[in-house]
């Protein structure tokens, strides 16, 4: 296998590396919310944007610390919720650089240290840990998918230096660098920098299929005085991939067909562009009262040439194929808050208040041609029939305008009575103003087309903790939620359709373990969405309404270390997601995509003390049932499990710390289905993939 050369953007960052290495301690107050060292996490700020422990916290709270993402070698959002309970990440059809994530029946947003990042995966080269917070309790970030929030928590610069390099290779032709440097820039260590880097090179099992990035984060911060920081972070993000097409079904089973084989057309490629800009800040007014604030901007810019599978004939060999073509697809957002945190008593109750206002604009404007390639044999595909030069001189058939702008107020309390009862109290308030526009004609007459939808509502929270001792907590909440950003879909007629809505009641018991080093959580909940929005397959790009979909189930969650040598991190959900009012003949059907159980176990041992010390081994399974592959219950996906194997060798090379890791993901290369996106696209898994890596820490 040949190393492929190191792209020359990201060894440049390593001209950065100081020659002398700082070692002296922090002076000042850390900005960013530190967890103890292991897989166990004492605290997350994502539920409340307070740093609350979270056994006291009255809601689902999971987080993957950079640790389990280290051993697990994951660089995808898709390889670190399986290690979360109801979690599974969809792949898309159209672009493997897109990736919708599904928590407890219905889709979770991904966010970027509390930022939205829409319609692209994240990478996490620069990510410190991953929170999840399941339901729709994050009423705090605006309208928000009930399936819950996904929040990529970034390292930010310190004022330790710490130098590092990695270098990942892997089966199926994957190459991945990356770097990450971060230190003092003066002397009295008030200004620091961090910068994250990473060169991706990866081919698919799908013949064609393939995903090449790059991307660099550069973060400044200056800590002019104790309890006053300001953080300026960028982004940059240039992707060319093509996405894998899926495999159709035939009867009640995807197709037994290989998995490898392709159906869209070799050489057409989707390019996207990225720059994100953040300016966050944070002043103590002294022990009591603390204000933070941010603004942030997106900036993509997006051509894509795709084919997706379509519709199997009767005969069960003739698939025919859509395709989307387009150089005019910008999308850009807007962000805003600030959130004033206050500490005081009244008589014997403790209060944690938090008050603050956000305000959010997404634009996007695009125009495409559809595509109608000829059909397609599954059995003995031939490609070229259709030129690529002929299908990119397509005339554009839909140009598009849209935009949405929402603003909220929000207030919450964190009331302590005492050290065994805990209340929350909280809600919001948003204004909406979303409008849609197309046209087959020009995007004037696109913009005169425009739809427009104001909305406002009130969402409530509530929660309450009583702790049975320190380590022991039960919990109970009520949330509702109005809508996620998919509310703004419109039908192929150009009406707009009403917001989503969303109300959640969950009960729970949270635990630590073992002096605090294993934490372990249980929930039950029961959860409603109305005017659920999906994808109009009949007329690509526009969506329909089909009314009501209810989950309900269980699910635990467990991690940390059962001794000094055993870490673990473990899930395990049963869950029954129900669509209960449809128009178009799916009422009392099983969701898609959503298993009656599924769950996962990573366990990794460290020898310490004896000759084997410095040498790390381990591994997981992650199973789940069958799952209905749509919504009409036409075809199922089957159940399935696959393991997982880990060793890790970790030794010093003088002052150095060097890693040499290898991953076997899919050990006995078994074939599953784990998501599907209807009858003509059932998505398997990876088959056996193994990735080797050295890390150099100096």
């Amino acid at each position: 296998m040949k190393i492929k050369r190191i792209n020359a953007t990201v060894l440049s960052m390593l001209a950065l590396v100081p020659c002398q290495v700082l070692a002296e301690e922090i002076s000042v107050p850390e900005v960013n919310v530190t967890a103890k060292r292991g897989y166990a996490v004492e605290s997350a700020t994502t539920a409340t944007k307070t740093d609350t422990p979270i056994i006291d916290t009255p809601f689902s709270v999971q987080v993957v610390p950079e640790e389990v993402m280290q051993d697990q070698q994951a660089y995808r959002l898709e390889d670190v919720v399986k290690n979360v309970s109801n979690m599974l990440s969809l792949p898309s059809p159209y672009s493997a650089a897109y990736e919708t994530l599904q928590s407890r029946g219905f889709a979770s947003e991904p966010f970027r240290d509390g930022q939205r990042i829409m319609f692209l995966t994240v990478p996490l080269a620069n990510a410190e840990r991953v929170e999840v917070l399941k339901g729709s309790a994050a009423i705090q970030y605006g309208r928000i998918e009930p399936g819950g929030m996904v929040n990529v928590v970034t390292k930010k610069p310190s004022v330790t230096p710490h130098y590092e390099i990695q270098q990942q290779i892997g089966t199926q032709d994957f190459y991945r660098t990356t770097v990450d440097l971060t230190g003092p820039i003066n002397e009295d260590k008030t200004l620091m920098y961090r910068i994250n880097a990473e060169n991706l090179d990866s081919k698919s099992f799908v013949h064609y299929a393939f995903d090449d990035r790059v991307f660099i984060a550069p973060s400044i911060t200056w800590q002019p005085a104790p309890g006053t920081s300001f953080t300026l972070a960028y982004e940059y993000r240039n992707e060319r991939e093509q996405a894998a097409t899926g495999v159709p079904a035939i009867g009640k089973r995807p197709a037994n067909i290989p998995i490898s084989r392709f159906f869209g057309e070799p050489g057409l490629q989707n390019h996207f562009k990225a720059d994100v800009f953040n300016l966050t800040g944070e002043h103590q007014f002294n022990d009591h009262w603390t204000v933070r604030g941010g603004i942030g901007t997106y900036r993509g810019n997006y051509k894509y040439a795709n084919i997706v599978n379509s519709a199997l004939a009767v005969d069960n060999q003739t698939l025919s194929r859509w395709g989307l073509g387009s150089d005019y697809d910008h999308r850009n957002t807007e962000d805003a808050y600030i959130d004033l945190e206050g500490k005081f008593e009244t008589a014997s109750v403790k209060h944690t208040v938090l008050v603050g206002t956000d305000y959010h604009r997404f634009r996007n404007y695009a125009n495409w041609a559809d595509w109608f390639p000829s059909d397609i044999n599954i059995n003995d595909p031939i490609y070229g029939l259709v030129s690529k030069a002929t299908l990119k001189a397509s005339p554009v058939t839909s140009w598009w305008d849209r935009t949405d702008q929402w603003n909220g107020i929000y207030a919450q309390d964190q009331l302590n009575f005492s050290d065994q009862w805990h209340l929350l109290v909280g809600g919001r308030y948003d204004e909406t103003d979303m409008s849609s526009g197309w046209a087959p004609t020009s995007m004037a007459d696109a913009k005169a087309a425009k739809t427009i939808k104001h909305e406002h509502e009130f969402s409530p929270k509530l929660g309450l903790v009583y702790k049975l001792d320190p380590a022991t907590s039960l919990y109970g909440s009520y949330t509702e939620a109005f809508g996620g950003w998919a509310n703004t879909g419109l039908t192929f007629s150009g009406k707009m359709l009403d917001p989503e809505s969303s109300k959640q009641y969950e009960v729970g018991v949270k635990g630590e373990f073992f002096d605090r080093q294993l934490s372990a959580s249980v929930a039950l909940y029961h959860l409603t969405k109305e005017n659920i929005v999906v994808a109009d397959l009949d007329h690509p790009g526009f969506s329909i309404s089909i009314g009501e979909v209810r989950s309900k189930g269980i699910e635990f969650d467990m991690s940390g270390k059962l001794t000094s040598n055993l870490s673990l991190i473990g899930n395990l959900a049963y869950g029954d997601v129900e669509i209960t009012k449809d128009t178009s003949g799916n009422q009392g059907n099983r969701r898609a995509n959503t298993p009656h159980a599924m769950g996962g176990v990573w366990l990794k041992y460290d020898f310490v003390g004896d000759y084997l010390s410095g040498l790390s081994v381990g591994g997981g399974v992650y199973a789940a049932s069958s799952s209905m592959g749509d919504d009409a219950n036409t075809f199922k996906l089957p159940g399935y499990a696959r393991l997982d194997a880990y060793a890790a060798y970790k030794m010093k090379v003088a002052t150095h710390n060097v890693t040499a890791q290898l991953n076997i993901n899919n050990l006995l290369d078994k074939t599953y289905y784990p998501t599907s996106q209807g009858r003509a696209q059932a998505f398997p898994g990876e088959p056996l993939r193994a990735i080797a890596s050295v890390k150099f820490e100096f």
